[in-house]
């Protein structure tokens, strides 16, 4: 018996081992954007206006570092260790395959910074969240009377390197799409980060379908 749990033990950290990893850049503050009042996205949430920023962003993280995948295990960045690099990051439009996208413009990063960068933190890759835009949309809730409700709609940029500092993926306008709500959940407005972190974990699995072409 204990021979068979070393064994699993052991298959569980050579998978794991043998999965490439993805530094994960949030979308800075200037990147943030929304249709709908902050002050409604921090009453639905319990939290002050000036927290929806972080508050997002850490559900976001929270989001990739719980993902699981049989090729991919995302890293949320350390903050700590991303300080030195922060200011060689711009933001600017880009195109990516012959489509528009918010990118990162990576020429204050030197091959050998970008490389370190990546190898701080165990990395293959690094996505960076260029964009976040919160725009108004609907839902149609029917609990007994079809009524339209106000519902979000989220989108995000993001720009993938490797550890050579090239682009392997580069998109814009990707939704990240929540499951149907029932009647209450659809009151929230999307907007409330339980049921946006599901919406996430959707948009996750499209930038590991992406990542997967390239490698293919």
């Amino acid at each position: 018996m204990s021979i068979f749990l070393v064994f699993l033990v052991g298959s569980g950290v050579a998978q794991e081992s043998n999965k490439k990893k993805v530094l994960v850049v949030p979308y800075d503050r200037f990147e943030f954007v929304s249709e709908f009042d902050l002050d409604m996205i921090a009453e639905k949430n319990g939290v002050t206006k000036d927290e929806v920023y972080l508050l997002y962003q850490k559900t976001i993280l929270q989001a990739f570092d719980e993902h699981q995948d049989e090729n991919f295990k995302f890293v949320p960045m350390d903050r700590d260790l991303f300080k030195p690099y922060k200011h060689l990051i711009k933001y600017e439009s880009g195109k990516f395959r012959g489509k528009n996208f918010n990118a990162v413009d990576l020429s204050g990063f030197s091959e050998k910074d970008f490389e370190k960068l990546l190898q701080d933190h165990g990395c293959d890759f690094v996505i960076f969240l260029t964009w976040y835009d919160i725009q108004k949309e609907a839902h149609m809730k029917n609990d007994g009377r079809r009524k339209r409700v106000p519902y979000a709609g989220h989108y995000l940029d993001y720009d993938v390197y490797n550890l050579f500092k090239q682009r392997v993926v580069g998109l814009g306008r990707v939704k990240a799409v929540a499951p149907k709500p029932n009647d209450k959940e659809a009151d929230f407005a999307l907007l409330r980060t339980q049921e946006v972190l599901k919406a996430y974990d959707q948009f996750i699995t499209t930038v590991i379908d992406q990542l997967n072409n390239p490698i293919q």
